[in-house]
């Protein structure tokens, strides 16, 4: 990606000109920080579910045994 400023070459992740310091590209809007947030809560889930899995099986072994 080129600064449209002064024209020097910089990585394409680059949000400011390592030159010349000006914005290259915008921000991430909130919107999106938003989908990325839910996406992550949502991969926690799957854990609680294995772990309230792990606490019946505790519970019914230990039933068994007494």
């Amino acid at each position: 990606m080129f600064c449209r400023n002064c024209g020097e070459e910089n990585i394409e992740e680059a949000i400011f000109c390592k030159n010349c310091g000006t914005k290259l590209r915008e921000e991430p809007k909130k919107a999106e920080m938003i989908e990325q947030t839910e996406y992550q809560s949502t991969d926690s889930g799957s854990n609680n579910t294995l772990c309230c899995c792990l606490f019946i099986i505790v519970i019914f072994l230990i039933f068994a045994i007494l």
